[in-house]
């Protein structure tokens, strides 16, 4: 059986590591993906906008603050994690480069932090990118026991850049797949409770899940994928996490080949994938090479470590 420890750094490496694999794909068509990496898409780490193999974008990133502005908090209070969060992310624009191809979004509600606007109004009215999904996978970490909290905090992380219902239903189910996956559930059993539980936080979302099961009947990936949607709204990003873990439940390398081969966001699909394989398959189902290649690996193995001895001292809320 696997521990916990295992499953928690496998969600940090794994994230990275999707996100780091779907770098050099993203932007591409399925199709423009294999005519450049032929004849199934990419398969290793590779350059991308001037950063060496292994290195990851700005999910990774804002990832990475997310999961600081919980271990940095001056107490477990939700006004405390809160005001740190918004440290680590105004210092996150601050020192991200472009090469990380930030988000338009996410760029402009932190900027409106920075200049004082109060998290719960600094989002953008109307934008439901993926922003929120690609980085809420700690959040899953820290309040796998209290769903309820999970879903008030989840919320709140989304405010801070989008303010849209699909962009925070986003957010939930990330970091409610990750929490889910520390208990080894496959995660074709979670889609009904998924199901169910964004349809109280956004309907349309809800409605994108219930092509996941269409989409793994039809023969043609692509297809499958253009069904889905190329993933640059949240319900389409999570979507394409999703059907990469059911298609492939017992092997990580394909869960992320999947879906850094998938067309779109690939990026963001990939780290969102990596964060549910990492955390339900552990650590050790890596392959070696892509953990001992990922940027900061050992920071992202002690995130792992710190996170899972946060996680019995937060409160619910």
């Amino acid at each position: 059986m696997l521990s916990q420890q295992e499953r928690y750094e496998g969600c940090m490496l794994g994230l990275a590591i999707g996100d780091a694999m779907g770098a050099a794909t993203e932007f591409l068509t399925y199709d423009e993906i294999r005519r450049r990496f032929p004849p199934n898409g990419s398969e290793s780490y590779r350059s991308f906008r001037g950063l060496r193999p292994g290195s990851y974008t700005d999910d990774t990133e804002m990832s990475i603050a997310v999961a600081k502005g919980l271990l940095n908090a001056k107490d477990m209070t939700t006004v405390a994690i809160m005001e740190c969060m918004t440290k680590e992310f105004i210092e996150w624009m601050d020192t991200t480069s472009s090469s990380r191809s930030p988000g338009n979004t996410c760029m402009r509600g932190v900027g409106n932090l920075k200049s004082g606007v109060p998290y719960s109004e600094s989002g953008i009215l109307g934008s439901k990118g993926c922003g929120t999904a690609m980085r809420s996978a700690p959040l899953g970490l820290a309040y796998w026991h209290a769903l309820d909290a999970l879903k008030s905090m989840s919320k709140r992380v989304s405010l801070m850049t989008h303010d849209h219902p699909t962009a925070s239903a986003g957010s939930f189910a990330t970091a409610f797949l990750v929490a889910k996956s520390l208990e080894g559930l496959e995660t074709q059993a979670l889609l009904d409770e998924l199901v169910k539980r964004t349809r109280r936080i956004d309907e349309p979302f809800a409605e994108h899940m219930l092509l996941i099961p269409e989409a793994l009947k039809i023969e043609m990936t692509k297809a499958a994928h253009e069904l889905l949607g190329r993933g640059w709204v949240a319900e389409e990003a999570v979507a394409g996490a999703i059907y990469a873990n059911i298609k492939h439940p017992n092997s990580f390398r394909d869960i992320i080949l999947e879906a850094a081969n998938s067309g779109g966001d690939t990026d963001s699909k990939a780290c969102i994938a990596g964060a549910i394989a990492g955390t339900r398959l552990g650590r050790d189902a890596i392959p070696t090479g892509w953990i001992e290649g990922i940027e900061n690996r050992d920071l992202l193995i002690d995130l792992g470590k710190k996170l899972l001895r946060l996680q019995s001292k937060l409160e619910e809320i």
